[in-house]
């Protein structure tokens, strides 16, 4: 099992375009605050989820993994952990070899495809942790870099 370090996590977040996995159009969920706040950061993102529409008017907007423009290649997954296989490997058939996968969503399984498939893979952290966090992420971050927990 590989060890997730700041230089993974720089350069999963040096994109400027993050495909979310498990992205929701409903307010006040996790996944819309995850949005939000990327894109607040200028950071475009691009929703997955296969509830949304196909040939919906909105521009950032997919079903699958596999219906994301070519350049993409970061992804975040927001997923219940029993997706979140299937996923990860749409992604990596696909050529993403930057995957961030949020705490709670990652399985043992995953992280053994991602390691094998040499993947800059981020898993047990927060992503707001490390997009300048702000109140209780903030607050969070803090008390996790003061007891040793942040990647170094």
């Amino acid at each position: 099992m590989q060890l997730v370090s700041i230089q993974n996590i720089d350069q999963f977040l040096n994109c400027k375009v993050i495909a979310v996995a498990g992205a929701s159009r409903k307010e006040k969920t996790f996944s819309s605050s995850v949005v939000s706040h990327l894109t607040n950061k200028g950071y475009t993102v691009l929703g997955i989820n296969p509830n949304f529409v196909k040939n919906n008017t909105q521009q950032n907007e997919f079903q699958s993994v596999s219906g994301l423009p070519k350049e993409v290649k970061n992804l975040l997954v927001l997923t219940n952990p029993t997706q979140t296989l299937s996923v990860v490997k749409a992604a990596i058939d696909r050529g993403i070899k930057d995957i961030w996968i949020q705490q709670k969503s990652e399985t043992p399984e995953v992280i053994a495809l991602c390691t094998k498939n040499n993947v800059n893979l981020i898993y047990n952290q927060c992503i707001f942790m490390f997009t300048q966090p702000e109140g209780m992420h903030k607050f969070h971050y803090n008390i996790k870099k003061f007891f040793g927990g942040i990647p170094r």
